[in-house]
């Protein structure tokens, strides 16, 4: 006995101080079958007993977007042509034990498709406070509906709208609307009713476009057929903003540090300030503006915040910077929306900008498409004049 309780004692304090390798506890795919294009989410759950973990990621094919390798997701967006993937999913532990975690995705060829039948829409707002969202859509029996790669669902949100806004509102989600005539605008927080806050806001004429405010989110920005307005949440005052500078404003663009207005004088940077010397920053009847953060910019620019590339349709014509482009999408096409998709393709309407040419799909070509929404999720909806919408 003597020679085997020492044994004994040291087989049980190498098994006590030894470690195991990370286990797995669950793993999720925001989308099982994704298509061409799109982004999807991974997400693996582990546990260890040598924390911290990291998570490496790999795929095969397709692109891993930049992340941290604290955190145990990884965002991935599925290649231009149909194929089998394999995405995965390293954990290492603080004593560089491991456990891998491997996901199988079928990636399908896109294609266009009709998500709602005509006369339904009468408003199409994307999803922009998530990295991974759809649509929302105002019907015109008062249903707001949100739309995605596995949503077509109805929200507990209701209201006809001709212009909408969606954002955080407090500490929830909240829709800000406008009617197809009028100028009321209500607020509608998560799970509750909608509020009228502001009757007058709009002054006469049609309103157009919301947008809250880059810095200050109380501030809500309004534009109308009367001009670019304003209503503030928290003092609950409302006002004209440069009435006689800007006037007839049509879309508004929330960027990096300004909202920008397209309106009949010009596209401006509004930055809440109501200085009495803003001046257009390209001038011209302008029905539509864009920003694309740094494209054509040195990384140093981006850094920097000096870069800002402003798409607007003036006059007509689609202009980067104040220039027509030499290429415009067919005559009499031109319609007054533009957005980019996760490929920094522009859009107008129907027509995609490539950076050499305007292409459309397959399937648009005899479509009358009044405005496009390039999704969080890589999808492309479009609204068209008899109300219906299409996903591509």
């Amino acid at each position: 006995m003597r020679k085997i309780i020492p044994w004994c004692l040291l087989a049980f304090f190498v098994w006590s101080c030894s470690s195991s390798d990370p286990s797995i506890l669950e793993s999720s795919t925001s989308d099982n079958t994704p298509v061409t294009g799109q982004k999807v989410l991974f997400q693996v759950w582990s546990l260890s007993d040598n924390p911290p973990v990291r998570y490496a990621w790999h795929a095969d094919g397709g692109e891993l977007l930049e992340g941290d390798e604290e955190q145990p997701y990884a965002y991935w967006i599925a290649p231009d042509s149909p194929d089998t993937c394999s995405i995965t999913c390293t954990i290492t532990d603080d004593e560089d034990n491991s456990a891998v975690h491997a996901f199988e995705v079928s990636v399908s060829q896109r294609q266009l498709e009709t998500i709602l039948d005509d006369g339904t829409v009468s408003c199409l707002e994307k999803q922009r406070v998530s990295l991974l969202g759809g649509a929302w859509v105002s019907t015109g029996d008062g249903q707001i509906r949100y739309v995605s790669s596995s949503a077509n669902d109805e929200s507990s949100w209701t209201g006809v709208f001709g212009a909408m806004y969606i954002d955080l509102y407090g500490f929830s989600y909240a829709l800000w609307g406008a009617p197809l005539q009028g100028n009321e605008i209500s607020v509608q927080s998560s799970g509750s009713t909608s509020v009228l806050v502001c009757q007058e806001c709009g002054s006469d004429g049609t309103i157009h476009d919301l947008a809250v405010d880059v810095l200050d989110t109380d501030l809500l920005w309004i534009a109308s057929d009367s001009g670019l307005h304003w209503y503030h949440s928290e003092s609950g005052n409302h006002g004209t903003y440069e009435a006689d500078a800007i006037g007839e404003t049509h879309d508004l663009f929330p960027g990096r540090s300004f909202v920008y207005a397209a309106a009949g004088s010009g596209i401006f940077a509004i930055d809440g300030k109501n200085d009495d010397d803003d001046i257009p920053l390209y001038t011209g009847d302008s029905c539509a503006v864009l920003e694309i953060i740094g494209d054509d910019a040195t990384t140093q620019e981006i850094e920097d915040n000096d870069a800002a590339t402003v798409w607007h349709i003036t006059g007509g014509y689609v202009c980067r910077n104040g220039q027509a482009l030499a290429v415009q999408p067919p005559d009499g096409e031109t319609v007054c929306s533009l957005d980019v998709d996760l490929k920094g393709n522009v859009w107008c309407g129907k027509y995609q900008w490539d950076g050499t040419s305007w292409q459309v799909q397959a399937g648009l070509e005899d479509m009358d498409v009044v405005r496009s929404a390039a999704s969080n999720e890589g999808f492309v909806y479009f609204q068209t004049t008899s109300g219906a919408l299409l996903r591509w």
